[in-house]
């Protein structure tokens, strides 16, 4: 039955049986068998389906004048949805609409022979389905079509299977025009130019009705093609084989619609210009089926630009000339990258209206534009005379292998490029033609402005780039690590300080991925600029020993990758000189990293990151797996004022933390200790990720002292603090230390932690146990995880304790907690408050059915149920209520 028919299941049944007996009557009466067609297996083919539902309903009308009964229109109810008569799976267009007509033809014929009136019970049916008209006017159906479309409430499209050239066809399809919202046609079925010559032979005949009748046949008729996908349906648009269709059909409709004009002196196209205006939204041409003039024509008739997809491109200079007529009604255009070569290689550019035609083309292309191949001198000619109006704005990909240098003097005004790029394109050149290449590249830029020159896949050995260095005005240069590597040594050798600042202004002095020696960057550091030098230490390893030689040069340096004995070494130098004002150089070299990690510091060490702390603000220090000694902790800790960033391994966080706590005035610091530490308290093992496995695997022993300096540091804090205590063993009077704080603080501990705290939650006062469980549920959050731990009676009582006094609870999960019935018997009162309540892989039998299913029922909060793999046999109940998951 239609799920859109309400009524109970008494009701339904009663309907079967009352179609069942007069199906019966009727193959007593007929000797039909009828009641042979309720076999499933039933095939037959269009017409046997439709006899078989007119003698249905000839069958119920006839039990409705016996009986009174309202069959007929129960019957119809049930047919009334939008796949009637098939399931949406099956569902079939054509088939639904050669059905529907079919069906309304044989109760046409059924009320004349029986004189029983079916039609009217049938209307809401006929208007139901199908959602689309699909017909071939040559099937003769246009006489029951005409009347079914009277039928409809409202109007929908009709889409034409195959094309009649017949004119009492043709002439016939207008009478459904008043009926029809969009005429749409099968391209798998309709050659194009047969297509076009149906519609053209269509809108003669409207017009012509038009002339005899006065009707409005004509304009109706240009309603229903006025869509965006015309004359195709909008899925068939998805499809790249038909992306192409729409602009060939209607340029080839304007065409014959214009040969028709001529021949019959009929005005039609005034009347097709919204249809002309609405479709396509993107025109897809061959510029190579010669059909750019009657595009031309077409878009000077639109009420707004358009996109155009040029599929192939032409090389008739006619078509190309006849196209650039077509770029003031173009919005986007989207074509080969070549095609703007071709245009300028097809003819020259002599007139000023021409040369704009070709701005307006490259704007169009949002001014890119590529040069590959021989440049010729007409292409080269045509191509300066554009780009000069277009300023800044192009973007210029140059891959030519020959181009015509003649007359470069004769530039009318200079070209502004912002990146140009030199490939080579060949696996192999001589060392003769790179220097050639080298040479043309330094004359081109006396005449181009380039912001940006990237040599990086130009293969242009390092003499060749001399003479780029010479080059007067700023430009930047990228190159390869290999010829960068060249060009440094060359640079050195030749000792010129004219190319070297050239060298350092133009490629911005970023040496990191240079291998050096002391020599060449003492060279470089020693002239006269302020372009900042950047070296990767770990690729110049030698240069972590020579940390007093680089000092002086500090200002002029970033150094990536320094090891810590380096920024060891650099700040216990400048503490011994009490060269304070090197301080800001040696920070913006370092990035404002102070990296000491894994390494011993002595009291000297310490003075002297005190003293640079001192003179420093919002500096990132690092001291994981450091060794620092009691009073350097201390010191530290003043400071902490000036350090943006802290990072610690677990036990020097615990070192830091009892310095912090072992009195009133060293706890001043607890809140610069936690603010560099974003506030989190990481005793996990994430704070060890580096080191080997074997030294992750040891738990850290937490003590009740740890504890206590934990909660004395947090009193401190001004936010919620992230305290992490998994991968640790903490004694129970510890946690006890830590439930008074626990209302500012964000847990994460192992599930052995959980059960320690759980358990500790019951003390002699009801106000303090609870006042516990309200500060354990909002530090753990708004989810407990307890899966995985056998569950007993005491932790049950505990975990109640946790459920009553919980708000908010989102997620419960007790999987693989042998939890039976008995103890969840226990729980299920307490558990309304939670919404996903994971009861999985535990010993729950049918014993707790009832219990489950009342606890659902009476908590609309409850959002899922999870029960698999329990030891429950009948699951029947719990398939009812959708809450549940079992299986």
């Amino acid at each position: 039955f239609d799920p859109r028919w309400r009524s109970d299941l008494h009701e339904q049944t009663r309907f079967l049986v009352n179609l069942f007996c007069a199906a019966a009557e009727r193959d007593q009466q007929t000797g039909e068998k009828m009641l042979e067609m309720f076999d499933p297996r039933w095939r037959s083919d269009l017409h046997e389906q439709t006899r078989f539902l007119v003698n249905l309903f000839c069958a119920a009308a006839e039990r409705d004048q016996q009986t009174g009964e309202k069959m007929l229109e129960t019957l119809a109810s049930v047919c009334r949805y939008e796949t009637f008569p098939l399931e949406e799976q099956h569902m079939g267009v054509k088939y639904q609409s050669d059905f529907v007509l079919d069906l309304y033809s044989q109760m046409k014929d059924c009320e004349t022979k029986t004189g029983l009136s079916l039609l009217p019970s049938l209307q809401s049916v006929f208007q139901s389905a199908p959602a689309v008209w699909t017909i071939k006017l040559s099937e003769k159906k246009t006489s029951i079509l005409l009347e079914v479309l009277k039928l409809q409430s409202e109007k929908k499209p009709v889409k034409l299977m195959v094309c009649s050239h017949e004119e009492s066809e043709v002439r016939s399809f207008l009478q459904f025009l008043p009926y029809i919202s969009e005429i749409r046609f099968d391209p798998q079925r309709s050659d194009l130019h047969e297509l076009t010559r149906f519609l053209v032979n269509l809108f003669c005949a409207a017009a012509e009705r038009d002339q005899q009748t006065g009707e409005k046949m004509l304009e109706m008729l240009a309603s229903v093609c006025r869509y965006k996908t015309f004359p195709l349906e909008e899925q068939d648009m998805d499809d790249d084989y038909y992306f192409k269709y729409p602009s060939d059909f209607v340029l080839d409709l304007y065409s014959q619609m214009k040969d028709c004009e001529t021949k019959t002196g009929l005005s039609l196209l005034p009347s097709l210009q919204s249809v002309f205006q609405s479709a396509p939204a993107v025109w897809t041409i061959k510029l190579s089926e010669r059909k750019t003039s009657i595009l031309l024509e077409v878009l000077k008739l639109q009420s707004e630009k358009k996109p155009v997809k040029l599929m192939v491109c032409s090389h008739e200079e006619s078509e190309v000339r006849t196209f650039l007529q077509c770029l003031p009604y173009i919005s986007q255009l989207s074509c080969d990258p070549g095609f703007f070569q071709s245009v300028c290689s097809l003819f020259s550019v002599k007139s000023r209206e021409e040369v704009q035609l070709l701005v307006s083309l490259l704007q169009l292309l949002n001014f890119n534009l590529l040069l590959t191949g021989e440049l010729r001198r007409k292409t080269c000619s045509s191509v300066g005379r554009v780009l000069p109006l277009c300023g800044s704005k192009v973007d210029l990909i140059l891959t030519v292998s020959k181009m015509s240098w003649a007359r470069r003097s004769r530039v009318a005004c200079p070209l502004v490029v912002e990146e140009l790029s030199v490939v080579s394109t060949k696996a192999q050149t001589s060392q003769r033609a790179l220097l050639k290449v080298g040479s043309s590249l330094a004359s081109l830029l006396r005449f181009w402005t380039v912001g940006r020159l990237d040599l990086t896949e130009s293969g242009l050995p390092a003499q060749s780039l001399l003479s780029l260095l010479l080059h007067d005005a700023p430009l930047t240069v990228r190159l390869s690590e290999e010829s960068l590597q060249q060009l440094l040594v060359l640079l050195h050798e030749v000792q010129d300080q004219d190319l070297t600042l050239s060298f350092l202004n133009k490629f911005g002095g970023d040496l990191s991925s240079c291998q050096l020696n002391w020599e060449l960057l003492h060279y470089l550091l020693q002239q006269p600029s302020a372009q900042t030098i950047t070296v990767n230490l770990k690729k110049n390893p030698f240069l972590q020993e020579r940390a007093t030689q680089l000092l002086p040069f500090l200002h002029r340096m970033v150094l990536q990758r320094p090891s810590p004995s380096f920024v060891r070494t650099s700040i216990r130098e400048i503490y011994r000189g009490h060269s304070s004002h090197m301080i800001p150089s040696l920070l913006r070299s370092l990035d404002h990293v102070i990296n000491l990690s894994c390494t011993e510091l002595d009291s000297e060490d310490c003075s002297a990151l005190i003293f640079i702390l001192r003179h420093s603000d919002g500096v990132r220090l690092k001291l994981l797996w450091s060794s620092i000694p009691a009073e350097g902790i201390q010191s530290i800790l003043r400071m902490l004022h000036t350090v943006s960033d802290l990072s610690v391994d677990r036990n020097q966080l615990l070192s830091f933390i009892h310095c912090c706590a072992a009195s009133d005035s060293q706890q001043e610091a607890a809140s610069a200790l936690l603010r560099t530490l974003q506030h989190s308290l990481d005793l996990s093992c994430s704070s060890c990720v580096e080191l080997p496995e074997e030294d992750q695997a040891e738990p850290l022993r937490v003590t009740a002292a740890d504890c206590r300096a934990v909660s004395t540091i947090l009193r401190h804090s001004s936010r919620d603090t992230q305290l992490h205590l998994r991968d640790c063993e903490v004694e129970d009077s510890g946690l006890d230390l830590l439930f008074p704080v626990l209302d500012r603080v964000r847990l994460r501990v192992s599930k052995k932690v959980l059960v320690q705290l759980l358990t500790l939650l019951a003390v002699d006062s009801e106000t303090d146990t609870m006042r516990r469980a309200v500060s354990l549920f909002r530090a753990l959050g708004e989810k407990l995880d307890l899966s995985h731990i056998t569950l007993d009676q005491r932790l049950c009582g505990a975990l109640v304790l946790m459920l009553d006094n919980s708000e908010g609870l989102t997620e419960l999960d007790l999987s693989h907690c042998q939890l039976t019935d008995q103890l969840l018997l226990q729980l299920i009162t307490h558990l309304h408050k939670v919404q996903v309540l994971d009861l999985s892989h535990n010993k729950i039998t049918d014993a707790s059915t009832a219990q489950l299913l009342h606890l659902v029922s009476i908590n609309p909060s409850i959002g899922s149920v999870r029960l698999s793999n329990n030891n429950i046999l009948n699951r029947t109940p719990y398939k009812v209520n959708r809450k549940f998951e079992i299986w």
